[in-house]
């Protein structure tokens, strides 16, 4: 399984696209009628022993299947809340009547549908198109001209669906189809590292580095007490932190002693690890890349299970969390690390890619990036089994999702 991210006009994660890894021995025309069922079944199997309803409701799901699937049993069993179709039609020739009746009906139980621009605006396609809530375009040659007249042949033929663009691959590129009315937006702009320079640093994030480096060395209670007083908006955060659902406690925190208390300082350094991310001009795309850091940080902890011992595990979340710093701060990884003083492991994983917790690190990025052959190779390093990173995987998104609201 692989999933990537999809930002609402807001900057914030709405949602998932979640696909099959193709490898290269598979067959060769994948879009043949038995290839793409057994496709689509192995996919929605996948999905539903992941438990992916634990996902729907608070975030969107874009499957990709055929429409010959949707008379699948499967779908019959599907949670409708917070899915959405994505319906490959490139070998459709001709839209039979029972299409858009079963289009029509599952629409009444909840579900959503989506298709492709390119292949949808063909004149034996136009049926479908009606029935669609998103249309999708791939936005990478970011040729105005050429998506823009994709947009109006959309427009005429079924005004006011709502418009995916994939393949977004600059910030630039997504503030041109932020203009243009996307509502939805896909590629690897959210992690690009652009424009790494040399700013100067906001005045919260060096208190946050330097609260980080108090803690790592040990500064008692009290001296920590005296730093959260001198900024006021820090220490609200972390009050409204300590007494969040997660935090699980009885009775509500209104000091910041206690608070601090509470947390101890191992929770503390999570903490303040995750405002880092959300204290730069930027703050809803940061939102964003924290909540992709904390999926990859917790992959990498979770794959190493017991493996390791419980601080060992602590500082591979911490590496996988600090793998993604260079990206909200604007600045080079070996930069941003000068200001942090980490174990040497954490550093070793993140710059070289060497060491004991690399590649844990390793393994999560290959699963994000899509990377089959170092997703196989670095599983049977560590002495995982590949089918185990899925159920991972799902966990992780739906704790980062909960972890990221909270901070």
């Amino acid at each position: 399984m692989r999933r990537e991210a999809m930002l609402g006009r807001d900057q914030r994660v709405a949602g998932y696209t979640f696909m099959l890894r193709r490898t290269a021995d598979e067959h060769p025309d994948p879009n043949l009628p038995d290839v793409q069922r057994l496709y689509d079944e192995t996919l929605l199997g996948n999905l539903q022993r992941m438990d992916i309803a634990r996902l729907l409701g608070q975030r969107l799901a874009f499957v990709p299947i055929s429409p010959a699937t949707l008379d699948h049993p499967l779908i019959e069993e599907w949670p409708a809340t917070g899915t959405v179709w994505l319906l490959n039609v490139d070998t459709l020739t001709t839209v039979d009547a029972s299409l858009p009746a079963r289009l029509a009906e599952l629409k009444t139980r909840g579900f959503s549908f989506a298709v492709q621009a390119d292949a949808a605006i063909r004149p034996e396609r136009h049926a479908l198109l009606q029935h669609m809530d998103y249309v999708v375009l791939d936005v990478s040659s970011e040729d105005i001209p050429a998506i823009t007249a994709q947009i109006a042949a959309v427009s005429k033929l079924a005004a006011g669906k709502r418009l995916v663009a994939t393949g977004v691959q600059t910030l630039e590129a997504f503030h041109m189809c932020h203009k243009l009315q996307f509502a939805l937006f896909m590629g690897p702009f959210i992690t690009r590292r652009e424009n790494l320079g040399n700013p100067v640093m906001g005045p919260s994030r060096a208190k946050v580095l330097d609260l980080m480096n108090r803690v790592r060395t040990g500064a008692e209670q009290p001296e920590l007490a005296a730093q959260f007083r001198h900024d006021p908006a820090l220490s609200v955060r972390l009050l409204r932190y300590v007494n969040s659902p997660g935090m699980g406690l009885m009775n509500k925190i209104g000091g910041i002693e206690q608070a601090l208390m509470v947390m101890g300082q191992d929770k503390l350094y999570r903490w303040l690890t995750l405002i880092l991310f959300t204290g730069g001009q930027t703050q809803e795309l940061d939102q964003a890349v924290l909540e992709n850091a904390l999926v990859r940080g917790r992959v990498a902890e979770q794959l190493a299970g017991r493996a390791l011992f419980a601080k060992a595990r602590d500082e591979i979340f911490v590496a996988g969390l600090f793998s993604l710093l260079d990206v909200v701060m604007h600045m080079p990884m070996e930069q941003v690390l000068k200001q942090i003083s980490l174990p040497a492991e954490i550093t070793e994983a993140i710059v070289s890619q060497r060491g004991p917790y690399a590649p844990y690190l390793a393994l999560a990025i290959a699963c994000e990036q899509d990377d089959q052959s170092s997703i196989e190779a670095l599983a049977k390093q560590i002495g995982r089994d590949v089918a185990d990173i899925n159920g991972v995987h799902m966990d992780a998104l739906l704790w980062a999702q909960q972890l990221s609201g909270d901070v």
